[in-house]
């Protein structure tokens, strides 16, 4: 394509063909089928019987080999699913026992995506595997699959000489649902020498909106409410030492009764939690962070705060709304609906450590002061693609201190597909702060963002645009903003393709540019980049990365040198046992905290993979920052990481998490390492038992004699039981 600037001009001409998904009818059941752990299916007589699957992973051309029967009916209390999943060669299946939303192994899965809306703003993903392990998440087409998401919901699995068959039954009152037709697909993902995967209804790489090609499907009994009520009491115990400021200081209990309570009826949820307890919550492994310009981004894996967040945690010219920003909630409520033509949520909590979270921004004499938090935010479907125009607000208010010591901020975004090639985000925000200072007054400052992106994406291209500008006063005491004063423009275009067949699986090739400046004008950042990948047959995948940029600043703009970067990476990931990830990169950069030349070196090797019952991960990761001058070490960081589960039968399991992070150099020194170990029982989403132990070491460099010791260490135990009525 030599003139890839006129071909846009014609892109609306070349527009590909509009989904045309399938309407069907489910059957209503007189009585709920069996969903025992067996591949007996005479209890589903009278459910839709479906079989027309197609290939669409690597690519949706040619015949399926994999012959997949779907049954489906609405029962009195849940929509239920069985899945015989045949297999040509069924050795070959990938199953074993393990963790809920855990697939270290690539295992076999069957897929049911369900929108009981039928807007297609987002869908629910239900994924089994063989032996009825269970992931849930919740998806949308601009920000992907959220496997954090948790659903009650009940799955079980059974290999057989022929494959294996999944039931699935998914609760009426675990969902929001409204009258009229809702949405449905099926997938199979079948991990061999490639990574096959097949749906019904069949599904067009040439249509790039997803979720619009989704199954209507009719019939739903929205006038059953089922068991609208879920009540989680829960209990926590912890006896810990903290024992950074006084090796000898004593161990300390602490004892919690807390609730989880959810409402659900036809289109609307809402949810409460008083003095909740995230301690299933992985540990956060701090970042290698070295020499970076932005703020480190921690996802958010409590569950409170992730059922119906799509529309708060919307990400435009920054995270307005992020909800690790509300730390230590001693109780949340949460409502969120749905209709016809809009959605929305709305929450509201109390913080007991928000004005911890202030003074971290600069405010003074709120330590041990609580927030109120309230978000809010409503989006207008403009299509059935799930295009929509959004607004939200959020706001943050001191309790007992100085009066209107907070901060505010207001959004609109657009998200549109426009064909079934072209699509639109754009976003403005305006934030709002009020802090209180040393001598009693506030410092108030108010900032705004804004963005747009245009992309066009066809079967094999792909181009984007992208504008982005966020002033340097904006503070958003509820959201998260990774680096302000600055303004920035980019563009990419790419080609791809993929392959059932040949010896290639998949391949693609990205140039792209980016120009940063400062807020005045001042230059930042200029640079072109290449990005290239193939993956082989066997699941071999090879990975290019190359940047250079003419002149890179540092932030006093004193200094700039001509930057360059190479990353070479790759990953194995056809054996089930044992798949590996690695990177290497060598650059020339700059060093922001005195704004000299510098080398930067970096390696990463990841093994991950599932034995019988037993999920691992282990990672080693080094970077390293020297003055280009005299070789001077400014900083060095490694780190090495260890996470495993055992799942027994009848949902006990044994999980343990470790990590140690090392820092030498010129700019900085230390050591952590973290331990914890616990086990527990979780027969599903919200019911868990569990007791372990965990335990923090560092090494301070400010010590005469330099040593390692034990800054906390305690036992902590949780009981949390799942009541539906």
């Amino acid at each position: 394509m030599r003139h890839p600037a006129l071909t846009l001009l014609c892109l609306p001409a070349l527009a590909s063909e509009a989904p045309n998904p399938p309407h069907v009818a489910i059957p209503r059941l007189p009585q709920a089928p069996s969903m025992a752990w067996d591949a007996d299916l005479s209890t589903w007589t009278g459910a839709l019987r479906i079989t027309e699957f197609g290939l669409f992973i690597p690519n949706d051309k040619g015949e399926n080999p994999w012959p997949t029967v779907v049954h489906a009916g609405w029962g009195p209390d849940a929509l239920y699913l069985a899945v015989e999943a045949l297999d040509p060669d069924p050795s070959k299946i990938h199953a074993a026992r393990h963790m809920r939303d855990t697939n270290q192994g690539d295992f076999d899965l069957v897929g049911v995506d369900l929108d009981p809306s039928g807007t297609g703003r987002s869908t629910l993903r239900f994924w089994v595997s063989p032996l009825g392990g269970q992931m849930d998440s919740i998806v949308t087409d601009s920000a992907g699959e959220n496997l954090a998401y948790n659903c009650l919901w009940d799955a079980t699995g059974v290999l057989t000489p022929t494959g294996y068959v999944v039931k699935l039954r998914i609760p009426y009152s675990s969902l929001r649902r409204t009258p009229g037709e809702w949405a449905l697909r099926v997938l199979r993902l079948v991990p061999r020498n490639r990574r096959f995967g097949i749906t019904w209804p069949r599904m067009s790489r040439d249509i790039q909106c997803d979720l619009c090609q989704m199954a209507r499907i009719s019939g739903a009994p929205v006038e059953k409410p089922g068991s609208p009520f879920l009540l989680i009491p829960f209990a926590t115990f912890n006896r810990t030492q903290s024992l950074g400021a006084d090796p000898g200081a004593p161990a300390k209990s602490q004892s919690r009764l807390g609730l989880d309570l959810r409402y659900a009826t036809t289109a609307l949820t809402f949810e409460g939690t008083y003095r909740p307890d995230f301690a299933t919550a992985d540990a956060d492994v701090n970042p290698l962070q070295i020499n970076s310009r932005f703020k480190v981004l921690y996802p958010e894996q409590r569950p409170f705060f992730l059922e119906g967040m799509e529309l708060l945690s919307i990400q435009g010219a920054q995270r307005q709304f992020f909800s690790r920003s509300i730390q230590n909630p001693l109780y949340g409520v949460k409502a969120s609906g749905q209709s016809s033509f809009a959605s929305w949520t709305l929450l509201h909590a109390e913080d007991s450590d928000g004005g911890q979270l202030l003074g971290v921004l600069g405010a003074v004499g709120v330590e041990g002061l609580p927030t109120r938090d309230t978000a809010a935010a409503v989006k207008l479907g403009t299509d059935d693609k799930g295009s929509g125009l959004s607004f939200l607000g959020t706001d943050k208010a001191l309790m007992g201190g100085p009066d209107r010591t907070g901060g505010q901020s207001g959004g609109l975004y657009v998200d549109q597909y426009l064909g079934s090639e072209f699509h639109v985000a754009a976003s403005a925000l305006s934030g709002t702060s009020h802090l209180p200072r040393a001598d009693g007054t506030l410092t108030s400052a108010r900032g705004n963002a804004t963005s747009a992106q245009v992309d066009w994406t066809t079967r094999n291209w792909t181009a984007m645009f992208l504008t982005q500008a966020t002033s340097p006063d904006l503070t958003l005491l509820s959201g998260f903003a990774d680096l302000q004063g600055y303004r920035r423009q980019g563009a990419g275009f790419t080609w791809r393709d993929n392959w059932n067949r040949g010896r290639l699986a998949t391949a693609s090739i990205t140039a792209r540019w980016r120009r940063l400046t400062w807020w005045n004008g001042d230059p930042m950042d200029r640079a072109y980049g290449l990005d290239a990948a193939i993956e082989t047959p066997g699941r071999l995948l090879f990975s290019l990365s190359w940047d250079t940029a003419g002149r890179t600043w540092a932030e006093d703009r004193a200094h700039s040198v001509a930057t360059r970067a190479l990353t070479l990476g790759g990953s194995l990931r056809r054996f089930s046992a044992v798949r590996l990830a690695w990177s290497a990169t060598q650059a020339r950069t700059l060093d922001l905290a005195s704004g000299d030349p510098a080398r930067f070196r970096s390696a990463s090797l990841s093994l991950y993979g599932t034995v019988s019952a037993l999920s691992y991960n282990l990672t080693a990761k080094q970077s390293g920052l020297d003055r280009e001058d005299n070789d001077l070490r400014l900083i060095r960081a490694r780190q090495l990481t260890a996470s495993g589960s055992w799942q027994f039968p009848r949902a006990f399991y044994v999980k343990a998490q470790a990590f140690v992070v090392r820092y030498d150099g010129s700019e900085a020194d230390g050591v952590d390492k973290f331990l914890k170990a616990f086990v527990g029982w979780q027969p599903n989403a919200f019911t868990n038992a569990y007791v372990g132990w965990s335990g923090q070491r560092r090494r301070s460099p400010f010590a005469v004699i330099p040593s390692e010791r034990m800054v906390e260490r305690g036992i902590f135990a949780k009981l949390a039981y799942a009541l539906q009525f």
